[in-house]
């Protein structure tokens, strides 16, 4: 083989070598965009982004938002569907055992809440219900719940069951009967606006649709 043969042989070798090394080094970058390009909202904050896939990112659910002894109230009184008079009549019953249960007042204005996820990285599936807007008229400051039609169909969930959230401009695909994948960290505490309550905060880094229900604790 000739000098200048292993010179184009060892010239691309090092090439080789100096592309798995950049692969190497910036994959966690590369990957981040290529997921980042498939969301419907991404934040410009690049220090809570790092801070957010420093992480292992958790999927948690709204049941575990809520202290044990909370839920076990509130699922004694979970109203089933009611297809016949005398299961219509039930709920009717266990409303009104609810409507006298200091316990279930307690749990369904509660603003106690867990520490397990305290700024965690975490996902989590909800609705979206605007508290006001932004230049470009998408989302501003929001509470994700995790079922739509509260005030038609169900009570408003209580404070522990209710996230804020800030956006900043970019939301403009957000529907309001639309459930999303809502991925940021999470901490405790309260947020008060007359719209609601809420016992914890997610600093939002993206945000995908979600087309299953999100709500893995109520009866719907």
């Amino acid at each position: 083989m000739s000098a200048k043969s292993k010179l184009v042989i060892s010239s691309v070798i090092f090439l080789l070598l100096g592309i798995a090394a950049a692969f190497i080094v910036y994959q966690p970058t590369l990957m981040q965009w290529f997921e980042d390009r498939s969301k419907l909202y991404v934040s410009s904050d690049s220090g809570l982004k790092s801070r957010f896939y420093a992480q292992r990112t958790t999927a948690i659910q709204w049941s575990q938002l809520l202290p044990d002894n909370e839920k076990f109230v509130l699922q004694k009184y979970q109203q089933r569907q009611a297809s016949t008079p005398t299961q219509f009549a039930d709920n009717i019953l266990l409303s009104l055992e609810a409507s006298v249960d200091a316990d279930y007042s307690a749990a369904m204005s509660s603003i106690n809440s867990v520490d397990t996820f305290d700024n965690k990285s975490v996902s989590i599936a909800g609705f979206i219900v605007p508290i006001d807007f932004t230049e470009d008229r998408s989302p501003g400051n929001i509470f994700i719940v995790p079922y739509f039609g509260a005030c038609l169909h169900f009570p408003p969930p209580p404070p522990n069951q209710i996230i804020f959230a800030q956006l900043g401009i970019g939301f403009t695909a957000f529907e309001l009967t639309q459930a999303y994948r809502i991925n940021g960290i999470l901490r405790r505490g309260l947020f008060e606006d007359p719209l609601g309550t809420s016992a914890y905060i997610l600093d939002v880094v993206s945000i995908e649709a979600f087309f299953e229900n999100p709500d893995d604790f109520r009866q719907h």
